[in-house]
């Protein structure tokens, strides 16, 4: 009987012991269980449902970019590509999908052999495969995507460029995002192939035209395909971008000029608007949105005339004869000259033993200011020029907007050069001669200008004399208000009518190239830039090679009695302004004024 006690003891002991342990597992493990499903349950349905989640952004729509009609000037098409996100795959599954996506698309040798070349890890981007499908090409590859781990397709968008390369430098381009622009601020130019404004106005208004990315939630099962989308915040389009350009002008400015190197520059001159800015020869920007090929940057890059430098903003020229009204209005508002001083040209001028040749030879006779603008006397200006001194008429122009940058936010923007004796003091460590302030007195010498500078010194001088500021984008359509510059009335008076005595007087260097319609009439000012310096007179110009050629120039206003547009033509190498950029001129300046009545008449 002892011997029986004794072992219910240490049975029931040992059951103690056991009924114990099994209810401290029990406790630790109801304990456990209730810190998991009530202490951390949300943060564990979080980690649940982000293994079950991916997220993707969405890229927005590029803002469209128009004239001032509502003409469509970039655009946006469809773009079907291929993607593949590395993320779920390991090094074998990627191998083993990426042969099985070129048997069904073919992928480009280039693509291929960069694609063996890649290590996959959960951080990788997704990469594009291939893009511009067609729509049996998406077809196939959705009928075999079960077989294609970490494949997706997407459509995103291509820019397109309705006025190719008549508006190239202007509109510009889109390309993908370097390096350097990647910010940690901006997630969207991580996105694989994402585009973003590379020049003209698609860079200069990127932040109004890129849009805000939107956010796609998908569900994937355990291999980390897409199965199907459970939530999505669609993304915001860019910004659609009215530009102050009248497309029909600058199309038909660029046809003037197709055969040529040139710029032609437009603009209201009350509020500065352009209405055109064109530079000829251009380049398509379409190629350089889908990825141009070495063949067509070797064309571009090679060819003499420059395609790819916007010559409206960037190319700096010796103004010629344009440059005579600056010295004339420096002159006259001082009291050097009035519109009656005379001076006597016999075709030259000395300046101690070097002599200065006027461009007719035999000269001009006895000239005033009127008249010297008008048959465009180089006596009468050395003169003017050698009495006033390079820094009064250095300071006039630069009232006018030569000599500096407009900040019109296109990139490449040049300031050109108006001189002064400091100037090339810095630039040379020479001092100022008396020769260089006969040359640069009928534009040429050191002076250089670019085709807005004097498009904007146009304005200037037939807007009342105002300091207009050329622009592109008037999101409010104001009217801006610009300072006076301080000079006399009537000395622009008389410059205005100088320039109207070039085209529409007989003794006029343009008069051949006016518009004979009284209400359209024009008013402006030829120019020849010497290349190189021609020592023998009566050269014609197209007996040299091209690029030994005169520039050609003409700045011009219209209607004549009350001034609404300046106009600034430059053609490189084109011999002479009258002969090769007053036609242009002309012909824009009446266009614009015809395309304004007919819109009037419409309304």
């Amino acid at each position: 009987m002892p011997k029986e006690n004794e072992k219910q003891r240490i049975f029931t002991r040992r059951a103690v012991i056991f009924g114990g342990v099994q209810a401290a597992a029990f406790s630790t493990l109801a304990g456990r269980l209730y810190y998991l499903q009530f202490i951390r349950a949300q943060e564990y349905a979080t980690l649940s449902e982000n293994n079950r989640i991916k997220l993707q952004l969405i890229a927005p729509e590029r803002g469209a970019i128009v004239d001032r009609n509502g003409t469509p000037m970039a655009t946006n098409e469809k773009n079907y590509r291929v993607f593949i996100d590395y993320s779920t795959l390991s090094q074998a599954t990627f191998r083993a999908t990426l042969e099985k996506l070129n048997q069904i698309v073919p992928l480009s040798e280039k693509k291929l052999a960069q694609l063996k070349k890649t290590r996959v890890s959960s951080a990788s981007m997704p990469e594009m495969l291939k893009e511009h499908l067609t729509w049996e090409e998406v077809s196939l590859i959705e009928l075999h995507m079960l077989e294609l781990s970490g494949v997706y397709i997407d459509v995103g968008q291509i820019r397109h460029y309705p006025f190719v390369d008549r508006a190239a430098h202007l509109v510009g381009y889109v390309g993908a995002v370097s390096e350097d622009e990647v910010t940690d601020s901006e997630p969207l130019l991580r996105l694989p192939d994402f585009k973003i404004g590379k020049n003209g106005v698609e860079k200069m208004l990127e932040d109004h035209l890129r849009g805000t990315a939107g956010i796609r939630q998908l569900e994937v099962n355990v291999h980390g395909v897409p199965v199907r989308e459970v939530g999505k915040k669609p993304s915001v389009s860019g910004e659609a971008i009215k530009l102050t350009i009248d497309s029909r002008l600058q199309d038909y400015a660029a046809s003037l000029v197709k055969d040529e190197s040139a710029a032609v520059v437009v603009m209201e001159v009350d509020t500065g608007n352009l209405l055109c800015l064109v530079s000829i020869p251009g380049f398509d920007p379409d190629s350089f949105s889908k990825g141009i090929s070495s063949e067509y940057w070797k064309e571009l890059s090679t060819n003499k005339k420059g395609p790819l430098l916007n010559k409206a903003i960037s190319g700096q020229y010796p103004p010629g004869s344009t440059f005579k009204l600056m010295v004339g209005l420096a002159g006259l508002n001082n009291g050097t000259i009035t519109p009656s001083s005379t001076v006597y040209c016999p075709g030259q001028f000395f300046l101690g033993d070097h002599k200065f040749n006027c461009w007719k030879e035999g000269g001009h006779g006895t000239v005033n200011f009127h008249t010297a603008v008008a048959q465009s006397c180089d006596t009468f200006f050395y003169t003017v020029g050698e009495r006033l001194g390079i820094d009064a008429y250095a300071k006039m122009s630069r009232k006018f907007g030569l000599g500096e940058t407009h900040a019109l936010g296109l990139t490449g923007e040049k300031p050109g050069i108006i001189p002064d004796p400091e100037w090339k003091m810095n630039r040379y460590k020479q001092r100022w001669s008396g020769g260089d302030t006969i040359n640069c007195a009928i534009g040429q010498g050191y002076v250089l200008s670019t085709p807005m500078q004097l498009a904007v010194m146009t304005a200037r001088m037939v807007n009342g004399g105002y300091a207009v500021q050329p622009r592109l984008w008037a999101p409010h359509n104001d009217k801006p208000i610009f300072e006076p510059i301080d000079i006399k009335a009537d000395c622009l008076h008389n410059a205005i009518d100088a320039m109207s005595a070039v085209c529409n007087e007989q003794i006029g260097t343009a008069y051949g190239k006016r518009i004979a319609e009284p209400r359209f009439q024009m008013g402006g000012k030829t120019g020849t830039s010497q290349v190189r310096k021609i020592l023998q007179r009566g050269v014609k110009q197209d007996t040299i090679p091209w690029e030994y050629r005169h520039h050609a120039l003409f700045i011009g206003f219209a209607p004549v009695d009350n001034p609404k547009y300046a106009v600034c033509v430059a053609i490189e190498h084109g011999g002479g302004g009258a002969a090769t950029a007053a036609p242009v001129a002309r012909d824009v300046l009446l266009k614009i004024q015809q395309l304004d009545e007919e819109d009037r008449n419409k309304t």
